[in-house]
């Protein structure tokens, strides 16, 4: 019974060892833990770094959040934006004049810098001293399309009295002028019907007619009418081919427009009548082939006009302060024939013009057009950037400066 007893339990035994083996050479190194009374949270299972085979490649590591790379933004392509379509340049001028000329031949060569698609059309809307042309730039779709000059007595009004309608000198977008100098030939002359001398004009007992567009446009001439000089600026013709025309039928007895850039190209007449009598110059002396042409002689001597108002025969009397808002006056006045672009204009588009209008406007080609227009090559490009320069000069100057230009711009008595 005993031996009985001791074998089963024997054997007992040896098949518990048994499944203890066989459970310590399972597939499962780690037992199932028994439920319990209190949950305990399982501890965090950290991610096992592989081991590499000797000799591979060491994998690129992943981020832990992929961020998708930002999708490239296209450049703008102004050929393809121009392409087939009609630009139009608007000039506030009648044909003719010096604005008129300068805007055809820009598009003459604008042809040949845009695509070959593009189209360009020149309009002419005369009317307000050129407010109406500059106006419909203004006041036209801010798409790129439509661009044009306009003369600085706009500029100075914003300036001095800020009433230009639709005008924001800080949006709207200033090209450049090609004709910005301060070495071009300029000049006021007399009809010798009239006299040749100041002491002439003094003897008249009336003043002279002097025709411009608009005020802004004669700062000597405006300077001496509005201190008491015998002067009479008569304000309203269309241009310069207007303004010429009236000198010619003697509706004027004296203008500016008597350079060498205008009286050979539109009145040769002129010279072979020995009609022109300079009284001063405004920029530099008129050359002196120019003055024997005139019937004056090379050696013919009249004065700057600011040694001019400084003389002790002018018949009236002009201070220190009233000549240094002249000679500001003056350096804006070199501004003409600036281009702008409306305000609203896409930046990209922008950015195109400018580049293409220096291109243009710097071309050889370009400079011999308007050579042979008969505008000297004391001509030149001048662009944005600087001519903002020049314009916050202006708008910087101590108000009792500005009150002077005022005056004798006689800008604000405009009407629109």
């Amino acid at each position: 019974m005993i031996g009985t007893l001791t074998q089963k339990v024997t054997l007992a035994v040896m098949i518990a060892a048994l499944a203890l083996l066989v459970a310590a050479c399972g597939s499962d190194p780690t037992p199932t833990p028994r439920p319990t009374n209190t949950p305990v949270p399982p501890a965090p299972t950290a991610t096992p770094t592989p081991t590499l085979a000797p000799g591979a490649p060491t994998p690129t590591p992943r981020p832990a959040t992929p961020t998708p790379a930002p999708t490239p933004t296209p450049s703008f392509d102004g050929d393809a934006y121009f392409a087939n379509k009609t630009v139009k340049l608007i000039t506030g001028t009648n044909p003719g004049g010096g604005y008129d000329t300068f805007l055809r031949i820009f598009a003459k060569h604008a042809k040949r810098h845009f695509p070959e698609s593009t189209k360009f059309i020149v309009q002419n809307l005369p009317g307000a001293a050129q407010l109406r042309g500059f106006r419909a730039v203004l006041d036209s779709e801010p798409d790129g399309l439509t661009m044009g000059p306009t003369h600085q007595r706009w500029i100075q009004r914003q300036i001095l009295v800020g009433d230009v309608p639709n005008f924001d000198l800080e949006s709207a977008h200033i090209l450049g002028t090609p004709s910005f100098s301060l070495t071009n030939e300029g000049a006021y002359c007399l009809d010798r019907s009239i006299g040749t001398s100041w002491a002439d004009v003094l003897a008249l007992g009336r003043p002279l007619t002097n025709g411009e567009t608009g005020p802004g446009n004669a700062p000597a001439q405006e300077l001496i009418e509005a201190f008491g000089g015998p002067i009479k600026n008569v304000y309203g013709y269309g241009g310069t081919s207007e303004i010429m025309a009236a000198f010619d039928r003697r509706e004027i007895d004296s203008t500016g427009r008597c350079s060498q850039n205008t009286v050979p190209r539109l009145y040769p007449e002129w010279l072979t009548e020995k009609r022109l009598v300079p009284l001063w110059y405004t920029e530099k002396p008129l050359a002196p082939d120019y003055l024997e042409q005139m019937g004056v002689g090379r050696d013919f001597k009249y004065p700057h006009i600011v040694d001019f108002l400084r003389t002790t025969e002018l018949g009236f009397e002009i201070s220190d302060k009233q000549i240094q808002a002249l000679e500001t006056h003056l350096s804006l006045s070199q501004v003409s024939r600036t281009f702008w672009l409306p305000a609203g204009v896409p930046e990209d588009i922008v950015a195109y013009w400018d580049k293409i209008f220096e291109e243009i406007v710097i071309d050889p080609q370009f400079e011999e057009s308007a050579a042979v227009a008969g505008y000297s090559e004391s001509y030149g490009y001048k662009s944005g950037p600087e001519l903002r320069e020049i314009i916050s000069m202006m708008n910087a100057l101590p108000q009792d400066l500005k009150d002077i230009i005022l005056k004798l711009s006689a800008i604000d008595q405009l009407t629109f």
